[in-house]
């Protein structure tokens, strides 16, 4: 048995001490079956929320109304969940009706798909009512039950079928993959934060390539709760192999820089996913880059006006992503080659990197502060970054009094 099902033992032998049925379920069972790393182990049991965190004094009641309760032993952490059904959902989404059920099998025929729908004691011995394993054997993601059903019911289930195809290699069932195309349209229900968690995960797994075309064909990206640009999403099909670049936000850069989606309407669209601002500039400013890219022209200061513009990292990430995938570079071989040596050689991305600061500055011109500081510190480092002055604090001061030469009185200029 797995390691983390080990180290969860004592949850279900306390629960069956207890005189109460307790297993493993869902994914961590699929994923022990299949031999693959285990993630969270979640458990099941006929103990009424209550009866479990009167057993487990350290508790947490996450979800007391659907019958979930977290509980910590040895310093970790599990849900357990009291065997339920589900009905009458809300906006396709949340059961607004759950009652409580004494039989696993009834608790597993809820779940959404077959290889999610088993149950594992603690000897080991799997409860399968739904032809999990055999659909674990044959590599087929499968809907227990009507698949129309489970995609009404939840529609978030559609993106989470290509999420499992395309991480476990499996083939989607003829049956649940028709369900899911003319469910689609429910998918608008969704918030556009959960089927982005969703997509992070198929961009980020085991075969984004796949995830992406399953994502394409079935014109789930055109039914989101805020549609993204018509026609611009699937031109990327086939241009980009995403498994050959490592597994962060190089292939969501990648993922756009291929397609015809503005970088402005990508940018409304994955705002939505929750990712955090400085996330969602690590995956933009490249991308700001790369549309201009093409029209500026091949020399040392274009380039390093460009990089300066969207910072060292986002140069940089935008570099790994051309050369990686020549395919859709605006630029050619030779010219990302000499911009990666250029982009090595910047000695400073910010005024404050350079040897000389404002103050300095000011004392040597013998001016009182204003904008003309930015302004000439602004030209050092430009200069600097192209190559034409070094990084030395002689030397960027005697080019900055060269500079002040044409503004002598001080004064803005209009």
């Amino acid at each position: 048995m797995d390691g983390k099902l080990k180290d969860a033992m004592p949850v279900i032998e306390r629960l069956s001490a207890a005189g109460h049925q307790a297993y493993f379920v869902g994914g961590c069972v699929r994923d022990a079956l299949l031999g693959r790393p285990i993630g969270d182990v979640d458990i099941a049991t006929s103990a009424r929320p209550e009866a479990v965190m009167a057993i487990f004094p350290k508790h947490v009641p996450t979800g007391i109304r659907h019958g979930t309760v977290t509980v910590f032993v040895k310093g970790r952490s599990y849900e357990v969940t009291t065997f339920r059904t589900e009905s009458d959902y809300d906006d396709h989404r949340r059961p607004s009706d759950v009652a409580f059920v004494d039989d696993i099998r009834t608790d597993l025929k809820r779940r959404d798909f077959t290889v999610n729908a088993m149950a594992m004691d603690a000897d080991g011995r799997v409860i399968d009512p739904f032809g999990g394993m055999s659909d674990l054997e044959r590599g087929v993601i499968r809907c227990v039950g009507s698949p129309d059903e489970r995609f009404r019911e939840d529609a978030l289930r559609m993106v989470r079928a290509v999420r499992f195809a395309a991480e476990l290699g499996f083939r989607i069932a003829p049956s649940t993959w028709r369900a899911l195309r003319r469910n689609a349209g429910l998918l608008r229900h969704i918030a556009l934060e959960r089927v982005g968690a969703e997509l992070d995960k198929m961009v980020r797994g085991a075969d984004p390539d796949r995830a992406a075309a399953l994502f394409i064909r079935s014109c789930l990206w055109r039914t989101t709760k805020t549609p993204l640009e018509t026609n611009g999403l699937p031109a990327c099909a086939g241009k980009v192999k995403l498994s050959g670049l490592e597994a962060g936000d190089l292939r969501w850069i990648a993922l756009w820089a291929a397609s015809n989606v503005s970088p402005e309407a990508a940018h409304h669209w994955m705002s939505q996913f929750a990712f955090g601002k400085k996330r969602m500039r690590a995956i933009f400013a490249p991308l700001e880059l790369h549309a201009a890219a093409a029209s500026i022209p091949d020399t040392r200061e274009a380039w390093a006006a460009l990089a300066l513009r969207h910072g060292r990292q986002a140069a940089a990430d935008w570099l790994d992503v051309m050369r990686a995938l020549p395919g859709i570079s605006p630029v050619p071989a030779d010219r990302l080659a000499r911009w990666s040596a250029w982009l090595a050689d910047i000695p400073a991305f910010a005024a404050a990197e350079l040897a000389l600061d404002g103050t300095e500055l000011a004392e040597a011109a013998g001016r009182k502060g204003g904008p003309w500081i930015k302004r000439t510190m602004d030209r050092l480092l430009l200069e600097t970054a192209a190559g034409r002055l070094p990084n030395e604090r002689r030397a960027l001061l005697e080019r900055a009094l060269r500079i002040l030469d044409n503004e002598p009185d001080g004064k803005d200029e209009p």
